[in-house]
């Protein structure tokens, strides 16, 4: 119990490291260029009605001076065309592609952005959901970091809200994940094979893109957020981690069952390993949970004590990790619940992987045949 509480505590120490080592875009150098560069923000939305228009807007009232909006809308079954359009008041800067069939051999959002690509004329490629809100200047400041430092990506960290307590708590425990995976400083170490990608805002040099295979490699990437960052750190160019809360704000799900439904494309990464994930969730679960707990009540009087070090210091770090990004603390308190709900989503989505030999995303099933044949990142 005792190597586990310092294990968990040499875990926490990590994740507070990885943190001061996150830089805060308002706060990095960012100097106007000579001349601004164009950015084509790339947008692939599927079904999103309900947040389409809130996002678009604020692409078009940001005051970067070589702008082009491409949204995406990726065999949409409901107005998130239409809504796109009239947010977008017929602003010239703004290009509406509409995708009614998807070929053989890519995923549907891959696809979209492939697509996005290929209409873009920028300097600079922003891929960036369909969700997502930014505030005006906040593509000056990337736009002005990357270019004075150098960088080619660069992986910015939105906010993420939720409507649902529990949905958060179980957000703090995947961001707590990410932050202990991805240091910011290896992210920028060209020596070091971490690299990062956001979903939210993902933004590259057009000369480093298409040094690199681009989408048409990463045809069947769930992941493709960060399977691009790889090939492009692969390829020799320089990436950047950032945290971008106070400029990129993006909704989480409104429920646990959006949640699991979520994590449910996320299985085919794991869906040949089923048991070894289940034995790994069950194993982790007791060593962040389990082993300093056990030492509340059991052992001699030191082993109490450091199993309330370990606790404090555990839920410390997920509150301060949560307050960052969300503002908020308090779902981090109930962070064992957090933990389990995503340890079950990843279980579930594994097991479903298994089952139906196939995950379903954005309405289209895939093997896990043809996932497997054509992955070529590995988490």
């Amino acid at each position: 119990m005792g190597l586990a509480c310092l294990l968990v505590l040499l875990e926490t120490g990590l994740v507070l490291r990885n943190l001061s080592h996150l830089p805060t875009l308002g706060r990095v150098p960012a100097p106007a260029p000579e001349e601004w560069p164009s950015v084509s923000v790339i947008m692939p939305v599927r079904d999103e009605a309900a947040n389409v228009a809130a996002s678009v807007e604020s692409r078009m009232a940001d005051d970067y001076p070589d702008l082009q909006v491409i949204l995406i809308d990726d065999r949409s079954i409901d107005d998130t065309g239409s809504v796109a359009q009239r947010a977008a008041s017929d602003d010239p800067r703004f290009t509406h592609i509409r995708v009614d069939s998807l070929p053989a051999g890519w995923l549907g959002k891959v696809h979209a952005l492939q697509r996005g690509y290929e209409a873009a004329t920028g300097d600079w490629l922003l891929f960036s959901d369909g969700d997502v809100v930014m505030e005006t200047g906040t593509l000056r400041r990337a736009i002005g970091y990357c270019e004075s430092q150098g960088i080619d990506q660069l992986a910015l960290i939105p906010s993420f809200r939720s409507e649902s307590f529990l949905v958060e708590a179980a957000w703090a425990a995947f961001l707590r994940g990410l932050i202990v995976m991805a240091d910011p400083a290896k992210v920028r170490d060209p020596a070091s094979k971490i690299a990062l990608g956001s979903g939210g805002f993902n933004l590259v040099r057009r000369t480093a893109y298409e040094a690199t295979g681009g989408f048409e490699y990463l045809r069947m990437e769930t992941a493709d957020d960060v399977a691009l960052a790889s090939i492009v750190k692969e390829a020799g160019g320089r990436l950047a981690m950032v945290d971008g809360s106070h400029s990129v704000r993006v909704p989480l799900y409104r429920s646990i069952g959006a949640l699991l439904r979520g994590i449910e494309k996320n299985g085919s990464t794991t869906a040949q390993m089923p048991f070894p994930v289940l034995v790994l969730a069950l194993v982790a679960l007791g060593a962040v949970l389990g082993a300093p707990a056990a030492a509340l009540v059991a052992g001699p009087g030191w082993l109490h004590v450091l199993g309330g070090i370990t606790l404090a210091a555990y839920t410390g770090s997920e509150m301060i990790a949560l307050w960052r990004n969300t503002r908020r603390w308090l779902p981090a308190a109930i962070w064992p619940i957090g933990y389990l709900i995503m340890a079950y989503g990843i279980v579930r989505a594994t097991r479903l992987a298994h089952r139906n030999g196939g995950v379903s995303w954005r309405e289209t099933f895939y093997s896990l045949e043809e996932l497997e044949t054509g992955r070529r990142f590995t988490l």
